[in-house]
């Protein structure tokens, strides 16, 4: 029981499905994940600061591709990855959105 209690707890954690814990259709599409991974690639990598990462991630969810459930995860993610251009964030960003 007690293996069960400690994968609820790192899913849970992992916000249940950005890395794609959990059911229920609170999964990001793949590509989404995909394409916001690629941007956020682009700020560890010192290509820009994240304003495109802001930018995709609030047409992701005006699209309706991000559930409700990691909406307010994902744009503060995205927000914060922006407004201090960290690599290490991003770098953690990109790796929880890859399937």
């Amino acid at each position: 029981m007690r293996l069960r209690s400690a994968w609820v707890t790192a899913c849970s954690a992992a916000t249940l499905a950005l890395a794609g814990c959990g059911g229920g259709g609170e999964r990001l599409p793949v590509v989404t994940g995909l394409r916001l991974a690629l941007l956020a690639d682009r700020v560890a990598g010192g290509v820009d600061c994240g304003r495109p990462l802001v930018a995709e991630t609030i047409q992701a969810v005006n699209r309706g591709e991000v559930p409700v459930a990691l909406q307010e995860r994902l744009l503060s993610d995205a927000n914060r990855i922006a407004a201090t251009c960290s690599p290490v964030a991003a770098r953690r960003l990109a790796a929880r959105l890859r399937p």
